[in-house]
C-alpha cells in the first residue's frame, strides 16, 4: 500500500520509508515490498512468514499509532497491506 511507513535501525542509523507496492506469494509464504526510504533510495525487501530472527536488521510497520515488528506480527503485516490495497 502506497503510505505504509516502515522503518528500520542498522548500524548505518535509522531509515523509515514508504511502501509504494507489494506482493505476497502464497505458495511460498513471503511478501516482497517495494519501498523509497527517507535517503531517497529505493529497495526490495522481502520477508516470510516461517523466518522469526533474522540475519539482517529488524524492520517494523507502522499502524494503529504504533510501531509492530514484521518478524513477530508477519500475518498482521500482510492484512494491513492487503487492507489499505483495496483502497487505492
Amino acid at each position: 500500500m502506497v503510505g505504509t511507513l516502515i522503518k528500520t535501525d542498522t548500524i548505518d542509523g535509522l531509515f523509515i520509508g514508504l511502501i509504494k507496492e507489494h506482493f505476497y506469494c502464497k505458495e511460498d509464504g513471503f511478501i516482497s515490498i517495494e519501498v523509497t526510504w527517507n535517503d531517497c533510495d529505493e529497495t526490495t525487501e522481502t520477508f516470510r512468514d516461517d523466518e522469526g530472527d533474522y540475519d539482517s536488521a529488524i524492520y517494523h510497520f507502522y499502524e494503529n499509532n504504533r510501531w509492530w515488528r514484521i518478524d513477530t506480527n508477519f500475518y498482521m503485516f500482510k492484512r494491513v497491506l492487503e487492507d489499505n490495497y483495496e483502497y487505492r
